[in-house]
């Protein structure tokens, strides 16, 4: 398969985005040693967005590495999507003029790609599981439904999401790039 990663590591009050950059260069490196052809752009350093469209048409499963800041991704990588998901990626939003109040959103064209959400939280795992915890058993997906939506809108079909979890105040950086590798392997497999 050929995957893309868009790294949305960036700096960030203390933070420099480096454990979002080791995710993405690791799954490199996973992918890579599984067969898989991979290309990473990195949100903090310049880019095209003609080229980056190029890239998303290239692969056949694009994986989004992010820090989640205030419960969703960073600005950089909405501002990515502004500028990348639009001319070019789509022809329409799937409604018909003769029924147009149904079918919104089914007029994407990657209808053959894939795409991964790969989320780094201070958010302890409970957070998300627990129905008396903050986000009330809702998981972390429903954080992110707008960028799921953005995918889907694309055509794309969604694989299994990924998270480091306490990343702040209580990391098991080790633990986590041994489950994000198992968790790569499982999803993608050899080539």
């Amino acid at each position: 398969m050929n995957v893309f990663i868009v790294d949305s590591g960036l700096a960030y009050g203390s933070s420099r985005g480096g454990l979002n950059h080791l995710l993405a260069d690791t799954a490199r490196e996973t992918l890579e040693a599984l067969g898989h052809k991979v290309q990473i752009t990195r949100l903090q350093d310049p880019y095209e967005p003609e080229k980056e469209r190029q890239k998303i048409l290239w692969a056949d499963a694009v994986i989004y590495q992010f820090p989640a800041w205030w419960m969703e991704p960073p600005a950089a990588l909405k501002n990515y999507e502004d500028l990348v998901f639009g001319p070019g990626m789509i022809t329409g939003d799937g409604r018909h003029r003769d029924n147009p109040e149904h079918n919104y959103g089914t007029g994407g064209l990657l209808t053959d790609k894939r795409y991964m959400i790969s989320a780094t939280w201070n958010a302890p795992r409970t957070a998300f599981t627990d129905p008396k915890e903050f986000f009330e058993g809702r998981g972390m997906d429903a954080t992110f439904f707008g960028l799921h939506k953005a995918n889907q809108f694309l055509g794309m079909k969604p694989l299994p999401s990924f998270a480091c979890n306490d990343v702040v105040k209580n990391p098991k950086i080790d633990s986590d790039l041994a489950r994000w590798k198992e968790h790569l392997t499982r999803v993608f497999g050899k080539a």
